[in-house]
C-alpha cells in the first residue's frame, strides 16, 4: 500500500484527489493538511510515503512547506502537484528535493501514475516540466539581498528606500539592481520587475 498525503489550501481540491486515489487498490490516504504553515509537523506526524504539496497558498507558500518538510522530515518523498508552471517554481522545488513537479491539469491516470514513480523512489517530471527546469539551471541565481531588493522594487520602492530598510547607502542598493539587471539581461527596473514576474520570482503587485 502506498499512503498519500495531501496539502492544499482548498477542500474540494482534497476531496477530489481523496476521492481519486479511493479507486486504487494501491493507495492508502494518510491525511490532509489545508494549508503550508505546520507542513512539517503534519508530515512528521502521518509518516506517508508520498506527500502531495500544491504551491500556491497564502501565508507559506508551497516552497516555504518543502523547505520546512525537507529539515523536518530528510528524504520525505514529496510530489509537487500545482497550477503553477513558472520556471522559479519549479527550480526551487527541485533543487529543494522534490522528487516530482506536475500541473494540476492532468487526468487521474497521470496522477496516480506520479505518485507510483515517486512512491517507487524514482523522479517524476513531465518532458515539459524538465525542459523549464533545465533552461532555469543554466542561468545565474539571485543573491538573497538581490532578490529581497527585486520584491521591493515590485512593490514600488524607490531606491532611497530600499538603502532605509536595509540600512545601506545608495550605492550598494544601484550595485544589486546592476547585479539583478546583468543576470536578467535587461537595463531598467521596469524590464527586471516584469521578467520577475512571468517567471514567478516576485508576485504582482
Amino acid at each position: 500500500m502506498i499512503r498519500v498525503a495531501i496539502i492544499d489550501d482548498h477542500a474540494i481540491v482534497r476531496m477530489g484527489i481523496k476521492y481519486s486515489l479511493s479507486m486504487e487498490d494501491d493507495f492508502e490516504f494518510a491525511g490532509e493538511h489545508s494549508g503550508g504553515a505546520g507542513a512539517g509537523d503534519f508530515v512528521a506526524q502521518v509518516k506517508p510515503d508520498v506527500v502531495l504539496l500544491d504551491v500556491r497558498m497564502p501565508v507559506v507558500n508551497g516552497i516555504e512547506a518543502l523547505e520546512d518538510i525537507m529539515r523536518k522530515v530528510p528524504g520525505a518523498k514529496v510530489l509537487m502537484l500545482t497550477t503553477s508552471d513558472c520556471e522559479e517554481d519549479i527550480f526551487r522545488a527541485l533543487n529543494l528535493g522534490a522528487k516530482g513537479y506536475m500541473v494540476k491539469d492532468e487526468n487521474g491516470e497521470g496522477l496516480h501514475a506520479a505518485i507510483r514513480t515517486v512512491a517507487a523512489g524514482k523522479r517524476f517530471l513531465p518532458q515539459r516540466i524538465m525542459a523549464i527546469y533545465e533552461d532555469r539551471r543554466t542561468r545565474p541565481s539571485l543573491s538573497e539581498r538581490e532578490l529581497e531588493t527585486l520584491r521591493l522594487v515590485a512593490k514600488g520602492f524607490s531606491n532611497t528606500e530600499i538603502a532605509e530598510r536595509f540600512n545601506v547607502s545608495m550605492d550598494t542598493v544601484k550595485a544589486h539592481l546592476r547585479h539583478v539587471y546583468d543576470k536578467f539581461g535587461v537595463e531598467s527596473r521596469v524590464e527586471a520587475v516584469i521578467m520577475a514576474m512571468s517567471a514567478g520570482i516576485v508576485e504582482a503587485p
